[in-house]
């Protein structure tokens, strides 16, 4: 090669280079989002999966013939669905402004309690209406004797809230409750609530006559 030649050929090469680190800056922002699409897609499918397994709990929850069929149903879906295995269902005592536990699983119902109203962020939460997911936002309200709370669920008849779902703890597998799940656990604070007013009306049905039921 003659020192004539090299002027010639050390731009081409420089322009290659330069050809192949943008191309591999390229390939490398594809790969990334490769993996963010990919992890999107298996956040997407466990989401489908859940509102499906959701669908088919809420199907047998509302079709329970009595409360204690509801109640066990609401009991699998909170487990089978949400991942909780700490937790208690409350009714809403509406004289004694109290809640009452009806059911639950884990350690928070082996030693229910029933719970002020009027008194507590607890009571507070409930009557407020609204979802709350982990101790953001309540952990300089709790009281020592509570344990932690990964999640209060109101129950609620259009907007009257007849009672509530408190989870002390999720499955090993969850993890923990993450914002889709707000949703799953507003709708089931509906449906579940709705459910088990209905199976308790199914009973009071079945004492009526032939002739109209």
């Amino acid at each position: 090669m003659t020192a004539a030649m090299r002027p010639a050929i050390d731009p081409e090469l420089a322009a290659a280079l330069r050809e192949a680190e943008r191309l591999r800056l390229q390939v490398s922002s594809l790969l990334t989002t490769h993996q963010r699409l990919s992890s999107l897609l298996m956040a997407a499918d466990t989401r489908i999966g859940d509102l499906q397994k959701l669908l088919v709990s809420v199907r047998t929850l509302i079709e329970s013939r009595d409360a204690r069929a509801a109640l066990a149903a609401l009991r699998d879906l909170l487990v089978t669905v949400i991942g909780a295995d700490d937790f208690v269902v409350y009714t809403i005592d509406p004289l004694d402004r109290m809640l009452v536990p009806i059911a639950g699983a884990g350690p928070l119902h082996d030693a229910p309690a029933r719970v002020r109203l009027d008194r507590g962020w607890i009571g507070q939460v409930v009557r407020a209406g609204t979802v709350v997911m982990g101790s953001a936002g309540v952990t300089h309200r709790r009281a020592a004797t509570h344990p932690d709370i990964t999640a209060i669920v109101p129950l609620k008849v259009l907007d009257q809230v007849v009672g509530a779902i408190i989870i002390a703890h999720v499955l090993p597998h969850r993890d923990r409750l993450r914002g889709c799940d707000r949703e799953l656990l507003g709708l089931l604070g509906v449906y579940a609530a709705t459910a088990i007013i209905a199976a308790g009306r199914r009973t009071d049905w079945h004492t009526l006559p032939l002739g109209l039921t």
